[in-house]
């Protein structure tokens, strides 16, 4: 009640002017569940794996798995890995969010401009967020999925849900996405300049490895376009790094169910390499905007165990652009580019 009064208020100090246009940016990523408790893990992973853009598997066999077996067991599993990576003030995906929102905040000039962060599973929900953005007076409506690659699952997802919250609350604005950006040269640079500030820290390895979340391969035979863009955004990073074919390598990990993948798969590779007198790599995944439970347990975690096992001695875990201040200038950047 308190925020909507004064969102009222605000909404009538911005309208003073009526030539005035008032511009909405939603971040929205996939989400989190709001404590690493099963309860809190189990809403998660209903809403996650309900979704028809995520699981295509026809209702009448899918649902069955998912209420009988899955629910019932997997957020007992996951628990654990949640709170390996479990921060003081919630999920690193929403904490390293939160701070990256405050921060472009921070460095936003143009008063036209809101910038929110909305997930597509969890809190805060996009529909709560776009309420927001209706009640001080948005007139347009930038949605900007945090996925630099397009895929049918993640952006037509958000999407679909943008476009349901929309039409529920009978709000008509002006709506753009940007659909991905692994092409842009901000982010090229961005993710360059991350991997050459670990080397000046770290010291560089025998192997550069960019892991990419994976898609069951019938996605893409279906015509997504997201296995092609994840390899040209490594060939891209590394051209600006200047690293030779042979020093770097994509793969795939995240892999859920039967059926196969995308490939390589990267527990796979990690697991390998040693065998071939690869024992020291460098390992980052642009696939991710923010930190995650994907990129901290099971890339920073999980595999480097497996790797170190396997004979590995050095495993060096990039981290995602999170908050840095190149992220924030490839926002910012970006968002001006689609408002002119």
């Amino acid at each position: 009640m308190l925020f909507r009064c004064q969102a009222v208020f605000l909404r009538a100090i911005l309208k003073v002017s009526n030539d005035r246009k008032l511009t909405g940016v939603l971040l929205a990523n996939t989400g989190t569940p709001d404590s690493p408790n099963p309860k809190d893990i189990k809403k998660y992973l209903k809403e996650f794996l309900s979704d028809r853009r995520i699981i295509k598997i026809p209702r009448i066999i899918w649902l069955p798995i998912l209420y009988l077996i899955i629910l019932n067991i997997r957020p007992y599993k996951k628990q654990k890995d949640y709170k390996k990576i479990w921060m003081k003030d919630g999920s690193p995906l929403l904490v390293l969010s939160k701070m990256l929102l405050d921060n472009i905040k921070l460095k936003n000039t143009n008063k036209d401009i809101f910038y929110s962060i909305g997930m597509r599973y969890g809190n805060p929900s996009i529909a709560s967020e776009l309420k927001n953005f209706q009640d001080i007076g948005i007139d347009n409506l930038l949605i900007f999925p945090m996925f630099p690659q397009y895929s049918f699952s993640t952006m037509e997802s958000i999407r679909d849900e943008v476009l349901v919250s929309l039409k529920k609350m009978q709000w008509n604005p002006k709506v753009n996405f940007i659909e991905e950006y692994y092409t842009e040269e901000d982010f090229i640079n961005s993710t360059a300049n991350q991997i050459q500030n670990s080397w000046n820290r770290h010291g560089r390895s025998n192997l550069l490895i960019f892991t990419y979340h994976g898609l069951p391969k019938r996605y893409i035979l279906d015509g997504d376009p997201y296995y092609d863009s994840c390899l040209k955004t490594s060939d891209f990073v590394a051209k600006k790094l200047n690293i030779k074919n042979d020093e770097y390598i994509s793969s795939f990990h995240s892999k859920f169910g039967f059926g196969e993948w995308t490939k390589p798969y990267t527990e796979n590779l990690l697991l390998n390499l040693p065998k071939k007198g690869i024992s020291h790599v460098d390992i980052i995944s642009p696939t991710f905007s923010i930190d995650c439970l994907e990129t901290l347990e099971e890339i920073e975690i999980q595999f480097k165990n497996d790797f170190i096992q396997a004979g590995g001695k050095k495993f060096n875990y990039i981290p995602c652009l999170n908050n840095s201040s190149d992220h924030i200038n490839l926002i910012e950047n970006l968002v001006n580019k689609h408002l002119e």
